[in-house]
């Protein structure tokens, strides 16, 4: 499996405190089935987490550490790029990492302000000539209470990662239920881990997959964790399901006097 949300490498964000958390990290993602990861470091107008040449060294060290320790797994470079209001100002500035410097970029939102013009965002971003992908949209209030939001990002040009925790309730109930929603209409492309260290917050992956192949059938999951996960660190093309409006269920009564 293909990891394209983490923050494995140690020292750089919230992410990994150390170098001994990050290379705990990097035995349970191995455990758990993924071999490549991409390091997707904030980047946040507010703090002054690494960035730059200086974030590539300190990748290309922690791949040479991860093979004298004899963990096979690979990572690449990535950012997750913080959403202000400036957004596109600072994408015309070219300082962050795209996902392995492909044309897929990594945003996410302030967990209390999506942005209403969320699908202008995107097409401003798309003409840039980059292919956005949402992170963890399962957690945010205004996607709780409209998941069709999504429905109009995807039709816009966005892609979607939900956090493989949010589908097995660990990231509480409205994530858990905007989660199978999103699975359910064909609006999710990528499960990650969003893993921040080795004790909370870990690249568990397996027991999510699991439940896609019981759910969903092995042929979904293999799109969800490895084959749109591959397309994006070797920059190809990603064809998409068709997304599906969602529609909330009616209750027994409105249904029979319907009738």
């Amino acid at each position: 499996m293909i990891d394209i949300h983490c923050h494995i490498v140690p020292n750089i964000d919230d992410g990994a405190k150390s170098l001994d958390d990050a290379l705990e990290m990097a035995k349970i993602a191995y455990g758990e089935g993924i071999r490549k990861i991409v390091n997707t470091s904030h980047y946040h107008p507010n703090f002054e987490y690494k960035k730059g040449e200086e974030l590539f060294e300190n990748i290309k060290e922690f791949n040479n550490i991860l093979k004298l320790n004899n963990i096979d797994i690979e990572v690449f470079i990535g950012n997750e790029l913080y959403y202000s209001e400036d957004i596109i100002d600072i994408i015309e500035q070219k300082e962050f990492y795209t996902l392995n410097n492909s044309k897929y970029l990594l945003i996410e939102f302030p967990p209390i302000r999506f942005p209403k013009n969320i699908v202008d965002i995107i097409y401003e971003i798309k003409i840039r000539g980059y292919v956005p992908i949402l992170a963890h949209v399962e957690r945010y209030k205004e996607v709780q209470e409209n998941v069709n939001i999504i429905y109009d990002c995807i039709n816009e040009g966005a892609l979607i990662q939900v956090n493989s925790s949010s589908i097995i309730g660990k990231n509480g109930k409205d994530a858990e239920r905007v989660s199978k929603i999103l699975l359910d209409n064909n609006m999710i492309h990528f499960i990650a881990t969003d893993a921040h260290s080795s004790t909370r917050r870990r690249p568990i992956i397996r027991e999510t997959y699991d439940y896609i192949v019981r759910k969903y059938g092995e042929q979904k999951a293999e799109m969800l964790f490895t084959q749109n996960p591959y397309k994006v660190i070797e920059d190809k093309e990603i064809s998409i399901e068709y997304p599906v409006k969602y529609e909330k269920s009616k209750g027994f009564f409105k249904k029979l006097f319907k009738k």
